[in-house]
């Protein structure tokens, strides 16, 4: 498979969530009636505007996509890397699939989540109290295990914080280098001002509390889910994503060797677009 090289969105959008939060989305259309639609969930500290080719993938296999930001994230509302509780995160997304379900009215719909999208997308599928009727996922790095070497008195501070003053927010030492081995994305993302570098400690507890469920209920799954895996993944743990992905029934499990964190921004990308393509065309014609 060939680059097909990033999509400019057909059109923007904005649209409400609850506790007040204004979203941003950027909607992109094929050239004929839609076979099915897409909910692109990006990953911690960056935007959906990142994802512009990923969209061309989707765009090519027919399907009409909705890439948003969450709270916190580029151009939605919200204090920089901080949530109140995981659940705004399930609200956000659930505003997301009713703006993408007008899209393509009665046509499948699939989640394509990126790391901590990931996790997010898999706490809302395994959420007893509050389903999501979708027809698939796929999963890039997801973040169900913390890589990253992070100094102890930080996660102290963090939890400590959680309690006291949620909002309190510490470097959250991503480092280009550990996103993708390629230099023209690394430089990319320095330059990328939608981008943060922060985390709050409400945030971190929350994704701990939001990873237990989600090792704990994965093998409850019972849709389609494709799995890319960074092998070489500095930041979420692969060693924990891979064992929870095989456990998943029907599961397609990707373990990309020599791939870091952002499988879709390596220099080796073309292999993990293509089956994402693959992916999102078989789901559109079930």
């Amino acid at each position: 498979m060939s680059l097909p090289g990033p999509l400019e969105p057909t059109r923007t959008v904005t649209f409400p969530s609850t506790g007040g939060a204004t979203l941003y989305g950027e909607v992109y259309l094929p050239p004929r009636a839609p076979t099915a639609v897409a909910v692109m969930v990006h990953g911690y500290a960056e935007h959906c505007g990142r994802y512009r080719e990923v969209a061309h993938v989707l765009v090519d296999a027919g399907l009409a996509v909705l890439g948003y930001d969450y709270r916190g994230h580029g151009r939605a509302s919200g204090r920089r890397g901080h949530i109140d509780a995981w659940s705004d995160y399930h609200d956000d997304l659930d505003a997301a699939v009713a703006q993408a379900r007008a899209l393509a009215p009665g046509k499948p719909l699939v989640l394509v989540a990126h790391s901590n999208g990931s996790l997010i997308t898999l706490r809302a599928l395994t959420d007893g109290e509050r389903r999501l009727d979708v027809a698939g996922a796929v999963l890039s790095s997801p973040f169900l295990g913390l890589k990253l070497q992070v100094p102890a008195a930080k996660i102290w501070l963090a939890r400590g914080m959680s309690r006291v003053f949620p909002a309190f927010s510490q470097k959250n030492d991503l480092r280009v280098e550990d996103l993708t081995s390629d230099p023209e994305r690394q430089a990319a993302r320095t330059a990328d001002t939608l981008c943060h570098d922060v985390a709050s400690a409400r945030w971190f507890t929350e994704a701990i509390g939001a990873q237990t469920h989600v090792l704990r209920q994965a093998a409850n799954l019972s849709l389609p889910t494709l799995w890319l895996i960074g092998g070489d993944d500095p930041i979420a743990d692969p060693a924990v994503s891979e064992p929870v992905a095989r456990k998943v029934h029907g599961a397609e499990v990707h373990l990309l060797r020599g791939f870091k964190h952002e499988v879709w921004n390596e220099r080796e990308r073309a292999h993990p677009l293509g089956l994402l393509g693959a992916f999102a065309a078989k789901l559109a014609t079930t």
